[in-house]
C-alpha cells in the first residue's frame, strides 16, 4: 500500500532534483521587466507607467490604486492609461501570456489547468457592459476563465491565457435543443479556445522543437467531447474528472458505460490519502481501491454523426469503507496519458490534485488584491485593472510555493537586497552585517509570513497565501523607510 502523501514528497524530491539547473530571479525589477517585456502601448511614457502600476501592485496586493501610489499625481497617471481608449485590453494581457511562454523553455511537460470564476462588482454595479452572473439577476459582474501553466511539481508559472465576458441576461435553454446548438455558440467554447491559444503562444515563445507537452487539467465541466477531440488534434495531454456515464468499447470489444465497467476492471492497488477537514468534520485518512481501464469513447453516429471515436483511459479512486458520517470519496479521471500500473495511476490522481491551484489563485485574486472591489464605470477599465492583478496574484503563490519546492535557495531570487535587509532588521531587531550570507527563500518566507500574522507554531505548517499578501503590503513599506533612512 503507498502513501498518497508520501509518493508526493517523493516525486517533488524527483523534480527537485530535475530543475536544479534553473535559475529563479523574482526580485520585483525583474519580475516587472520580464511581465512586461514585450508590452507595445502607442507612447514610450506609457509604458513605464505601466511597470510603476504593475510593481506598486505585486508590493502591497491589498490596497487600492490610490493607496499604493504616493501622490495623487501618480495616482491620476494611473486611471488614465486604464481609461485610455487606445490601450486595449489584450494589449495588456499579452505580454503576461509571453512572459508565461518565456518561462516554460527547458521544460518538458507543463500542466494547463483552467476553470472558470465570476467576479461580482458590487461596488460597481453600474458599470456599463457589465452582466449577470447568477440567476438572481441582482449581481453585476463578469466571467472569468484562465489558463495556469504549473510546472510539473506544481510550481505555478504564470497563465498561458485569459478570458472575459459578460452576459446580457440569463438566457434559458431546453436540454434537446441545447445538444443541437454548436460547441462555438455555447460558453463550454471556452474550453476550446484556452487549449488553442496555450498552444499557439508556446509555439510562438519556444524554440523549434523544444515546445514543451501541455497536459490539460479540468474539473467535470470540461468533461466535452469537443474538448478531448481538440486536445488529440494538438496531440497534447489531459486529465479530466468525469462527470457522465459515456458509453465507451474496451480493447476486448465489450461495449458498455464507462463507470460500470471501471468498477468490474482489476485492481491496481490501494493509496492512502489525507483527507481535509471540513466544518463540522474531524481530521481523518481515507483508503482508496485503485483501477483503470483502456477504452474508447463511441458515440452514437445516430446522435452524434459527426462526432470521432477516441481512444481514452479512466483511472478510477474508490473508497470502499468510509465512516458512516462521511460520504465515500470517488474519483473517475479521464486521461490520455499510458497508465500500466499503479504508480502510473498515482501521478493521474497527483496531477488532478494540482487543479486546486487554480482555486488558491482565485482565492488570491478576490482577498488577497481585493478585485471585487475595484470601481470603474465600465467593464473594459475593470478588465483592464484585472490585467495587472492577475501576474501580482500569481507571483503570491510562486514565492509561496518556491519555499516549499526549493527551500535552501538564497532570498535574493525572490527579494531585493533592501527587502532582506528589512525584513532582517524586523525579525532580529539589529542591521545586518556586511559579510552576512542572505537568507534563505524558507526563512524569508516564514519571516514575510510573520508580518501578515504566521506564528510559525509547529502545527501551522509554511505560511499560506492569506499571511504573504498581508505580509507582502508591510515589507514593501519597511523597505521604502529603510531606502529614505540609508
Amino acid at each position: 500500500m503507498i502513501r498518497m502523501s508520501e509518493y508526493i514528497k517523493a516525486t517533488q524530491a524527483e523534480y527537485a532534483f530535475k530543475y536544479r539547473q534553473f535559475q529563479i530571479d523574482e526580485t520585483i525589477e525583474n519580475w516587472v521587466a520580464r511581465q512586461f517585456m514585450t508590452l507595445e502601448l502607442p507612447d514610450v511614457r506609457l509604458k513605464k507607467r505601466s511597470h510603476r502600476i504593475l510593481q506598486a501592485l505585486a508590493q502591497r496586493p491589498q490596497d487600492s490604486l490610490n493607496q499604493v501610489h504616493g501622490t495623487w499625481g501618480e495616482a491620476k497617471g494611473a486611471y488614465r492609461l486604464i481609461e485610455n481608449e487606445r490601450i486595449s485590453l489584450p494589449s495588456l494581457q499579452k505580454p503576461i501570456c509571453d512572459a508565461t511562454a518565456e518561462c516554460c523553455k527547458g521544460l518538458d511537460r507543463i500542466i494547463a489547468v483552467q476553470d472558470t470564476t465570476t467576479f461580482s462588482f458590487d461596488s460597481a454595479r453600474n458599470a456599463k457592459g457589465l452582466g449577470t452572473v447568477n440567476d438572481s439577476q441582482k449581481s453585476r459582474g463578469m466571467f472569468f476563465h484562465p489558463v495556469l501553466a504549473l510546472r510539473e511539481d506544481g510550481l505555478p508559472l504564470g497563465l498561458l491565457d485569459q478570458q472575459h465576458w459578460c452576459r446580457s441576461d440569463i438566457v434559458e435553454h431546453k436540454a434537446k435543443d441545447r445538444t443541437k446548438r454548436p460547441i462555438e455558440e455555447k460558453e463550454s467554447s471556452k474550453w476550446l479556445r484556452g487549449i488553442d491559444s496555450s498552444n499557439k503562444i508556446l509555439k510562438t515563445r519556444q524554440p523549434e522543437g523544444q515546445i514543451p507537452k501541455l497536459v490539460h487539467v479540468f474539473d467535470r465541466e470540461g468533461d466535452v467531447h469537443e474538448v478531448f477531440e481538440r486536445i488529440t488534434e494538438h496531440q497534447n495531454g489531459a486529465v479530466i474528472r468525469s462527470s457522465h456515464n459515456r458509453r465507451v468499447e474496451t480493447t476486448n470489444g465489450t461495449i458498455g458505460y464507462a463507470h460500470e465497467l471501471v468498477r468490474k476492471a482489476r485492481l491496481l492497488g490501494t493509496t492512502i490519502i489525507d483527507v481535509p477537514r471540513k466544518h463540522g468534520e474531524s481530521k481523518r485518512t481515507a483508503e482508496l481501491e485503485i483501477r483503470s481501464i483502456n477504452v474508447v469513447l463511441s458515440p452514437r453516429k445516430s446522435k452524434h454523426p459527426k462526432r470521432c471515436p477516441i481512444p481514452l483511459t479512466l483511472v478510477e479512486a474508490f473508497e470502499t469503507n468510509p465512516p458512516p458520517d462521511s460520504s465515500p470519496l470517488h474519483w473517475l479521471l479521464w486521461t490520455t496519458e499510458a497508465v500500466e500500473s499503479i504508480i502510473d495511476a498515482l501521478d493521474i490522481v497527483r496531477i488532478y490534485m494540482l487543479r486546486w491551484k487554480i482555486e488558491e489563485f482565485f482565492l488570491t485574486l478576490k482577498q488577497g488584491c481585493r478585485i471585487e472591489k475595484l470601481q470603474f464605470e465600465t467593464a473594459d477599465r475593470l478588465a483592464k485593472t484585472l490585467a495587472f492583478y492577475t501576474p501580482v496574484a500569481a507571483r503570491i503563490l510562486k514565492c509561496r510555493d518556491l519555499a516549499r519546492l526549493n527551500p535552501d535557495a538564497p532570498c535574493t531570487n525572490i527579494l531585493s537586497r533592501t527587502e532582506w535587509h528589512a525584513l532582517w532588521l524586523k525579525i532580529h531587531k539589529k542591521r545586518p552585517g556586511k559579510n552576512l550570507i542572505p537568507p534563505t527563500i524558507k526563512e524569508a518566507v516564514l519571516w514575510i509570513g510573520r508580518l501578515g500574522g504566521h506564528l510559525n507554531r509547529k502545527s501551522d505548517g509554511m505560511p499560506g497565501v492569506r499571511t504573504l499578501w498581508l505580509g507582502f503590503r508591510d515589507l514593501a513599506l519597511m523597505a521604502e523607510m529603510l531606502r529614505l533612512i540609508e
